[in-house]
């Protein structure tokens, strides 16, 4: 009977110790979703901020590329107008 307590006494032993592991691991799992989860909010705010950026590249190039035709319509009007005084 005593070596059926002494070997219970070495399970539930065992057996918290394993516990005491398990809630270290546990916690160390749970900083490493909060500092992914951190880590995809971020990502998110970047991707957004990407989107709003090369919306902005394509409303610049659109803008560019309708002057750059103006200048160089201006510019062939002057020529002409060039030719037309020599």
């Amino acid at each position: 009977m005593q070596e059926k307590l002494k070997q219970l006494e070495l399970l539930i032993s065992k057996m918290v110790t394993r516990q005491k592991e398990l809630q270290g691991e546990n916690a160390a799992l749970k900083a490493r979703v909060r500092a992914l989860e951190n880590g995809a909010e971020k990502w998110k705010e970047t991707d957004g901020e990407v989107r709003v950026l090369k919306e902005w590249k394509k409303n610049a190039q659109t803008v560019l590329k309708r002057l750059a035709g103006k200048l160089e319509k201006e510019i062939a009007k002057a020529q002409e107008e060039e030719k037309k005084i020599v």
